[in-house]
């Protein structure tokens, strides 16, 4: 035992990787599946992006959804993400390469906060940290919404180099800091982008006011040269990314404030701090008021115990200036008045809808405040676990006493109900549906009376007490997954609803939207986007997406035109472009040779129409070509692609021309593969550009 230890201490990776597999096994299992928002929008739309390469397909362009979108410019998709280029080109994407794409993301992230508390504290301490990251409650919470956990896995590394060019300001720290920012914005959602820069502002506030004290390894006599530097950099190795977003920012439905009412939806309400200690019984009760995957803030036995424990240990003017962030976050994610004041007065606050994507800041300050409060409760308590360990004992005693009492008092248990069984899931389902508050919060007391009394049993021994600690996070990732991260079909019974018609990008037929073919899946809840895995442009129904271009919008809400819509095919002739004209798009009339992201190939026989239409969004980089010229197009039935014919027989080729973000997109690629090149070449990257 102790050869084995000591050989994963010294490889340290392994235990990461290890532990991610033990914690996340119900999610790899093939008995379910990751589900929400997961299925409903960020599956969909990375089918289209490889379903497009696996065609051959430029994927700058999304066919399938809302009649159209600049797919380079969809914040929420994650566009320029290499992990996702990387499964695009190769595996392509299915319930299977997202899974583990989101597991990788996880490991990435325990990794990184393995990295960064690696940077002040011991090996021990940052081990149990980065652990602790990997589980804590707002991954485990929030697998469904996969543009955060892409955030989760790459911010660390974004803080990492933070610190090492604050530290050490040489050439590596600062090009390696950049693309990590790169990586960071390419792949997240841009609440979680706006958070961080609130982040940084306060991180830096707190090095310059405690310059002279805790943070004195981190201020440098050109600190605000230091930081500008970083910045700059970083926005040279985004900049594909930057200009796509602000690009795309004006046309669509995006890129205005959200309003009073949305800007207070699905907080991190105060209640739901409860599971700071006891995240089991947050996802049974009406009392915290808010959407079930917001309400789990769980970072450990371990870390709370060192929050309490430096909450004694440090200055009133440290812990002032250490709160005041941690604060700001805890206000911001709860909504309530202090995210009304944000959303009129302080900048960009006001585009974030979902307020417990902030609460990914108030777990990262917890468990960094944690880790340094372990690290002093390590240093001064040797061999015992110390009053703040007994008294947290005590209370958790008393209140799984109190939580007896009431259940054998009320009956408001799972005992007192009589539930038929018939399979090992609906074991699973009906014991959770039908678990009371108090029967959870009795589970958990009893989880964590256990694990404090081993604890205290082995301390000394920290090779055991660490083994204790992780199999407190992985129970408390089994027993909270089911709640929030996974659906009861198996990934194969998904997988053979997505799959349902031949890989890749086929020949559109032209039929009407309204007799077209789609995937037919069971509960088209769980399959919101149906048009997208079928591969169909147009949906019999409204897409549920949030990206959306205003002149769809336009179109959506004139009920006339978009039932008109609805009875012609993807590409029709017609008089004119009013509502009842006369169409044509038989076959006699139109053959389709091509239709695919961004490209539609055909060749019509006109006889009498003056007019063809394509269903797609007239966004700016479309052009059409008429015989080899390229004609002037125009916006028909308020937003979709419209061009004059003459009679006769003709060729005709739309295609989505974004020739300018292609070549920002290669200049960004070179300036990301000098700045690796550079950083990791010994003579360049240890250049100290700040002495």
């Amino acid at each position: 035992m102790r050869k084995i230890s000591g050989y994963l201490y010294k490889n340290t990776f392994l235990i990461f990787l290890l532990f991610l597999i033990v914690a996340y096994l119900p999610v790899l299992l093939p008995y379910f599946h990751l589900k929400n928002d997961l299925i409903t929008q960020n599956l969909p739309t990375r089918y289209v992006f490889s379903e497009s390469l696996y065609s051959g397909f430029e994927p700058f362009w999304n066919p399938y959804l809302h009649f159209g979108i600049p797919q380079y410019g969809d914040m929420n998709n994650g566009f320029w993400n290499p992990v996702q280029w990387f499964i695009g080109s190769t595996f392509g994407y299915n319930i299977y390469s997202i899974t583990f794409e989101e597991i990788f993301y996880i490991l990435l992230g325990g990794w990184g906060f393995y990295k960064v508390t690696r940077e002040f504290f011991s090996k021990d301490v940052a081990i149990i940290a980065g652990l602790t990251y990997m589980c804590c409650g707002y991954l485990t919470g929030h697998l469904q919404y996969l543009c955060w956990i892409t955030g989760t896995g790459f911010f660390p590394y974004v803080l990492l180099f933070f610190i090492r060019v604050n530290k050490t300001p040489i050439l590596k720290n600062f090009l390696l800091g950049g693309l990590s920012v790169f990586l960071f914005v390419a792949a997240t959602h841009p609440g979680l982008i706006i958070g961080a820069a609130y982040f940084f502002a306060f991180a830096m506030s707190m090095i310059y006011f405690n310059k002279d004290g805790v943070m004195q390894k981190l201020y440098h006599s050109k600190f605000w040269m230091i930081n500008l530097t970083f910045i700059l950099i970083s926005c040279l190795l985004s900049i594909v990314v930057i200009y796509s977003n602000i690009e795309v920012l004006q046309y669509i439905s995006r890129g205005t404030k959200v309003s009073l009412e949305q800007t207070l939806l699905t907080p991190t309400t105060l209640q739901s701090y409860l599971s700071i200690y006891f995240p089991l019984p947050v996802h049974k009760s009406k009392f915290f008021n808010t959407d079930i995957a917001m309400r789990n803030v769980y970072i450990g036995i371990a870390h709370l115990i060192g929050l309490l424990f430096i909450l004694r240990a440090i200055s009133k003017r440290v812990l002032l200036s250490f709160s005041i962030p941690l604060l700001f976050f805890i206000l911001l994610s709860a909504g309530s008045y202090f995210k009304i004041f944000a959303w009129k007065f302080l900048p960009f606050l006001g585009f974030v809808r979902l307020n417990g994507e902030f609460t990914y800041f108030v777990i990262l300050l917890l468990l960094l405040y944690g880790s340094a409060g372990i690290h002093l409760f390590l240093g001064k308590l040797h061999s015992k676990p110390g009053k703040t360990f007994r008294y947290l004992l005590t209370f958790t005693i008393l209140i799984t006493a109190i939580d007896i009492i009431l259940i054998i008092t009320s009956k408001s248990s799972i005992l007192f109900s009589h539930v038929n069984y018939y399979s090992l899931k609906e074991i699973i389902k009906s014991t959770i549906e039908n678990s009371s508050f108090w029967d959870l919060l009795f589970i958990q007391g009893v989880i964590q009376i256990i694990t404090l009394f081993l604890l205290s049993k082995y301390f000394a021994r920290r090779f055991t007490a660490n083994l204790i600690l992780c199999i407190n996070l992985i129970i408390i990732t089994w027993l909270t997954l089911p709640f929030t991260g996974l659906g009861m079909m198996s990934k194969k019974e998904i997988q053979t609803i997505i799959g349902k018609f031949p890989r890749g990008i086929q020949k559109q037929n032209l039929v009407s939207i309204n007799n077209a073919q789609y995937i037919t899946p069971p509960d088209e809840t769980q399959f919101q986007l149906i048009a997208s895995y079928s591969k169909k442009i147009g949906s019999k129904t409204i897409d549920q997406y949030p990206v959306q271009l205003n002149t769809n919008d336009a179109f959506i809400n004139d009920k006339l035109l978009h039932k008109f819509i609805l009875n012609q095919s993807f590409l029709f002739l017609s008089d004119d472009t009013t509502i009842n004209t006369r169409t044509n798009y038989d076959t006699t009339s139109i053959q389709v040779q091509q239709s695919g992201a961004g490209l539609i190939k055909c060749s019509i026989d006109n006889s009498d129409f003056k007019w063809i239409t394509l269903l797609q969004n007239n966004f700016k980089y479309w052009e059409v070509c008429i015989d080899n010229k390229i004609v002037p197009h125009y916006t028909g039935f308020k937003t979709f692609i419209s061009v004059p014919v003459e009679k006769g027989k003709h060729e005709i080729v739309f295609r989505f021309n974004a020739s300018i973000i292609k070549r920002l997109a290669f200049i960004n690629s070179i300036l990301l593969i000098l700045a690796i090149t550079i950083a990791f070449y010994p003579s360049t990257g240890n250049t100290r550009l700040f002495k």
